[in-house]
């Protein structure tokens, strides 16, 4: 990688563009990147950084702080990189995010981060990328280091290689592990520590399991839990269960068969005894109903009379309710001349027509007379309203007279006002001409031409009166006269509008409105046609008489009532003849003598349906018990002796209860047998299944313990990644001497040690600093701040070497040291800037970043970084 042009804009401490051109700073092979304090000479190589990669190195990343504060507000902050990365030449330009103003309204809002990665090819540049993720992935394979790497090998931070040097092994572990990506060995403990806890949960698991079998089987014999030996003790509990079970299922068996033959003997000896009581039962029954025969003889002949005189008392009630109806029509009729009563009728509905046909007229003539008392209302409303309105017409005449006598009175006083203004602005006007030469001698200056003739020269220039008017004074009289004229415009057009208006106000002062005068003439127009109307309806009805109408409308009533009630009387006379003849025919057909006979033998229907369920029930039982009287058997049955039911049933209920004891012990130890067979079964599996897992456990715990540098196999107490990067760090040390060795005058030399270091836990990248003077080996936090320097630096040194060839042999053209120069004695920083001169054997550039006075005097070419109110600045001198 080789550096070409930085331009940046808005970020750190720079608040306008600064360009830095790297080439012509290589050409040196090492410059010094100098500086105040506060100046921004790191500030260059996180520009550096950030083009590369997003991001800045350290604390300063974490700040997310990029942006000038120095800047403008609408100045996006913006840095350009011009470098050859793997031998190809790329122009990264990127801006952080950061907060700029609205473009409408108050406040700001957040601009996102961008950026764009563009080749030189073929003298152009062709973009690859505008994607923050992808360029990050395309500028770390082409560096072929992530940022932290970087900043180790390229850029060496200002104190961070001096805090490596004296860091603890933990420290140390982290750091190493990050530049050489080793962590897929600490991925390897992790795995290791993972499955021997899950290896664990799932034996503790397979116990839990094997306890709770175990358990179970206790509860279900009794028994308690062995101290060895589960499987055995657990098949000896089957066994035993097991013969348990065929011995109570055998005894269970007899129980059975003698309860069997006790409940036979009962059921026989039951049996005999409900026969016996069912016989003497049925002899004792037939023996009263045979003595009840007579009775029974009497009501099957009522029930006989009964059914016979059903079909005469329905005849005999229609019979009744004729003679009823004949009396009551025979009573209703009041006349009996049917012609009479005829002729009545039809006299009345003739007269009743003629008065209802006049009764349309007299609805007209009760709507002619309240149409006339309307009319006659309006006609003297609309007479009101006309007066009103020529009173409120002579309102108004006076009203518009003082109105334009007071507008005629304005009009004169703003004419008078408008000449007098006039004048006055004639008059300044007229002033202004006079003294015109002394407003233009006052615009004259020294050397200056007259604009009148010419003159360069003024000896009696023109002198103004003090009160004399200007232009603007005049301009201003004229404005004001302008004014009163308007005023006065409208004042006349005032006076001319209220003038036509009090002329149509005194034209409707004598005058009708037209609308109300043509209402009256049709209203009264109106009422004179209602009038004839009226009178000619009153002579057309003057025989209409509303009294004689009811009279006849009564007499129709009751004559058509009158011959109702005959009709009715016919019809009941044919009714009761025809109802007295069915009864007669009925009765004699039914056996009776007469219809009072059947009566007196009918029944009504519950007395009836009593003794039909009486006489039924009689012939029922009777069968019945005769049924039972000739069964087969029945004389055996009667000669029989009965046996002693209580005892028999005694001895069945003693078998019974030895059953279900027998049957209760039987299924208990059966359940108990089953219940076994699939614990032992289960619990067997489950011994089976637990124990593979308890020999990985041991295995993976062992292997784990030992990995993570627990085990006392393990006598460094050194992890796995450790000693992965032990061997690491061994390399960094020998590339370190190799440095360390000049810039120290063959004094110092780093020693990896593998033992703890004091307070440390564990061991595997301890480093020691070796006094070839004195022979001995002692920790670097003993070294002076000079030589803690020289050792960090060749340290730091050795470290970019091994973690280029480990990032596969990156091409690192450019190279920075930050800080620290300060603390070395002049020899010392001579060995030091002849390690760094020899740095640049290959074409590599170096560049220094101090501002130590001594070495802006060894380096010759310089990259000025100056600081100032208004933001930073560079300047390249040579």
């Amino acid at each position: 990688m080789r550096l070409h042009s930085l331009e940046v804009t808005a970020f750190g401490p720079f608040a306008e563009t600064i360009t830095v051109d790297f080439d012509q700073l290589s050409e040196a092979g090492l410059f010094l990147l100098t500086g105040p304090t506060g100046a921004g000479k790191t500030s260059v190589l996180d520009a550096v950084c950030f083009a590369l990669y997003g991001d800045v190195p350290g604390d300063r990343g974490s700040a997310r702080r990029l942006r000038s504060d120095q800047a403008a507000p609408d100045t996006r902050p913006r840095v350009a990189l011009e470098a050859t990365l793997s031998g190809r030449r790329f122009r990264i330009v990127r801006s952080p995010s950061w907060e700029r103003p609205k473009k409408r309204g108050t406040g700001t809002t957040t601009e996102q981060a961008s950026v764009s990665i563009a080749e030189r090819t073929d003298g152009e540049w062709v973009t690859h990328s505008t994607r923050l993720d992808e360029t990050g992935h395309l500028v770390t394979r082409l560096v072929g280091m992530n940022l932290g790497q970087f900043t180790q090998v390229a850029m060496l931070p200002q104190g961070r290689f001096q805090a490596f040097l004296r860091a603890r092994s933990e420290e140390r572990h982290q750091l190493l592990q990050q530049l050489f990506r080793t962590g897929r060995f600490e991925d390897v403990e992790k795995w290791l520590r993972d499955r021997r806890l899950a290896l664990r949960k799932q034996a503790e698991a397979a116990d839990a399991v094997v306890a709770d079998l175990v358990s179970r089987v206790c509860e279900a014999t009794g028994a308690e839990a062995p101290e060895a030996d589960v499987p055995a003790w657990a098949e000896g509990l089957r066994a035993h269960a097991t013969a348990r079970a065929q011995e109570t299922a055998t005894a269970a068996a007899d129980a059975a068969r003698r309860e069997a033959a006790a409940r036979a003997s009962v059921e026989a000896a039951r049996t005999l005894t409900e026969q016996r009581g069912r016989l003497d039962a049925a002899r004792a029954e037939h023996t009263r109903l045979l003595d009840a025969a007579d009775e029974h003889a009497a009501h099957r002949a009522r029930l006989t009379d009964a059914r016979r005189a059903a079909g005469v008392v329905p005849l005999h009630r229609v019979a009744v309710a004729a003679r009823r109806a004949h009396s009551a029509a025979r009573s209703a009729v009041t006349a009996t001349d049917r012609e009479t009563l005829e002729q009545t009728l039809a006299s009345a509905v003739d007269e009743a027509a003629r008065i209802r046909a006049l009764q349309p007229r007299v609805q007209r003539l009760r709507s002619v007379r309240a149409e006339t008392v309307r009319l006659e209302r309006r006609a003297v409303e609309l007479t009101t309203a006309g007066d009103r309105a020529r009173a409120e017409a002579r309102e108004h005449v006076v009203t518009l007279t003082a109105q334009l006598a007071a507008a005629e009175a304005a009009h004169l006083a703003a004419r008078q006002a408008t000449l007098d203004l006039r004048e006055r602005a004639i008059g300044l006007r007229e002033q202004r001409v006079t003294g015109m030469a002394a407003e233009i001698a006052a615009g004259l200056v020294v050397g200056g031409s007259c604009p009148v003739c010419g003159s360069c020269e003024h000896p009696h220039k023109a002198v103004a009166s003090h009160d004399a008017p200007d232009e603007a004074t005049e301009k201003a009289a004229q404005r004001e006269a302008d004014d009163a004229a308007v005023a006065e415009f409208a004042h006349k057009d005032e006076v001319r509008a209220l003038t036509d208006a009090l002329a149509a106000a005194r034209e409707r002062v004598d005058a009708v409105p037209a609308e109300i005068a043509t209402e009256a003439v049709a209203v009264a127009a109106s009422l004179d046609a209602l009038a004839t109307e009226a009178e000619a309806l009153a002579l057309e009805l003057a025989e209409y008489d509303e009294e004689r109408l009811a009279g006849c409308r009564a007499a129709e009533q009751e004559a058509r009532a009158a011959l109702t009630a005959l009709d009715r009387l016919a019809a009941a006379q044919t009714a009761l003849a025809d109802a007295e003849a069915a009864l007669t025919v009925a009765t004699l057909e039914a056996g009776f003598d007469s219809g009072d006979d059947a009566l007196a033998a009918a029944l009504d229907q519950q007395q009836y349906d009593q003794l039909d369920r009486h006489v039924r029930e009689h012939d029922r039982r009777l069968a019945a018990v005769v049924a039972v009287l000739d069964e087969p058997g029945a004389d055996e049955v009667a000669a029989a002796v009965l046996p002693d039911l209580s005892a028999l049933t005694a001895t069945h209920a003693a078998a019974l209860d030895a059953l279900g004891s027998a049957r209760a012990q039987a299924a208990r130890w059966t359940s108990t047998a089953e219940r076994l067979g699939s614990l032992v079964s289960e619990l067997a599996r489950a011994l089976a299944d637990g124990a593979p897992l308890r020999e990985e456990l041991a295995l993976v715990t062992n292997l784990a313990s030992f990995v993570e540098g627990k085990s006392a196999d393990n006598a460094l107490q050194m992890r796995l990644s450790a000693y992965v990067l032990a061997y690491r760090l061994t390399q960094v040390v020998a590339a370190a001497n190799a440095r360390l060795c000049g810039m120290s005058d063959q004094r110092y030399s780093l020693e990896h040690t593998g033992r703890r270091g004091a307070g440390e836990t564990r061991g595997g990248l301890s480093l020691l600093v070796r006094d070839d003077w004195s022979g001995e080996a002692r920790d670097p936090a003993t070294l002076s701040g000079g030589e803690t320097f020289v050792v960090s630096l060749a340290l730091a040194l050795g470290l970019a070497d091994v973690v280029t060839q480990e990032a596969g042999g990156a091409d690192l053209d450019t190279l920075f040291v930050d800080e620290g120069f300060g603390s070395l004695d002049a020899d010392t920083l001579d060995d030091v800037m002849d390690t760094l001169d020899s740095l640049r054997d290959g074409g590599r550039v170096v560049g220094v970043v101090s501002h130590v006075a001594e070495m802006r005097d060894r380096i010759p070419t310089q990259l000025a970084v100056r600081k100032s109110r208004h933001g930073s600045t560079v300047v390249i001198s040579r």
